[in-house]
């Protein structure tokens, strides 16, 4: 009887000090997001893309890209800051000639709370806003006057869904949506005299943003999606590989749209 007791007891779960509160954890799947972590991903970007204040003709190449993050997740929000940079040289299809060189960047601000009414095993839903400053700038390699940009500082909609496989493997899933914001672009052509006073007086910078405009998903729409799956190496660190696919639209002065695609390998520090 005592033989049978002890094997009971160890049976347990409280007898290795597990709290109900892990057994709940642990079975609701609120633990796919747990501790901060730093990230770094590095990957090629395939950009297709027409900007008509630059060339009627569309563009098309691939980019370096870099991108960079902190992560603060829990099971009841997720804060997080991240950067992304890409650089690289778009042409015209059939065209040897008219090659661009092309940088881009975006800073992003997110803030997320948990769906609660969504109880699915090991599944996590959220969704919140984001705060994001993005910018796609073009440069022909045989002329630093002629150029086409679009700058976006705005606030839209974000969502996460976290799904853990296994103890080593986990899915996640990555929108953001722009809604408001300042929006700079170039002119009708891509510079005016004045313009380029301002470029050769005052810098690029000043010529960038002279011309600000507000922005609106009616005028003005960036879509990013993110497909991320993760495998665990250690307690401390994860590696895994991100999907990207951006969609971006603007209206004004001329029409600029586009897709992005990203295949990138990135690792995860856990602390």
């Amino acid at each position: 009887m005592k033989t049978i007791f002890i094997i009971l007891l160890m049976m347990n779960p409280y007898f290795y000090g597990i709290s109900a509160q892990d057994i709940s954890k642990s079975n609701t799947g609120t633990d796919t997001v747990s501790s901060k972590n730093l990230f770094f991903a590095y990957g090629q970007m395939y950009n297709l893309k027409l900007d008509r204040t630059y060339s009627r003709l569309a563009k098309n190449g691939f980019n370096h890209f870099f991108n960079l993050g902190y992560e603060n997740p829990n099971s009841n929000r997720i804060v997080s800051i991240e950067g992304g940079f890409m650089v690289g040289t778009l042409k015209t299809k059939g065209n040897n000639v008219n090659f661009i060189k092309d940088f881009a960047g975006n800073l992003k601000i997110r803030y997320l709370k948990r769906i609660k009414t969504i109880e699915i095993k090991n599944l996590s839903v959220y969704a919140g806003g984001n705060v994001n400053f993005r910018g796609d700038v073009w440069f022909p390699q045989d002329s630093e006057l002629r150029y086409g940009w679009d700058i976006n500082l705005g606030i839209g909609l974000a969502t996460s869904i976290r799904y853990k496989i296994n103890s080593n493997l986990s899915l996640r899933y990555d929108l953001d949506i722009s809604l408001l914001g300042i929006l700079w672009r170039s002119h009708n052509n891509g510079q005016q005299l004045v313009t380029e006073e301002i470029q050769l007086e005052k810098g690029m910078l000043a010529s960038v943003f002279e011309t600000p405009r507000f922005s609106h998903p009616f005028n003005t729409l960036y879509v990013d999606n993110s497909f991320k799956l993760f495998y665990s190496v250690s307690d401390k660190m994860d590696i895994y590989y991100n999907f990207i696919l951006s969609y971006e639209y603007i209206k004004q002065p001329l029409l600029k749209k586009g897709y992005e695609f990203n295949n990138a390998i990135g690792i995860t520090y856990k602390f």
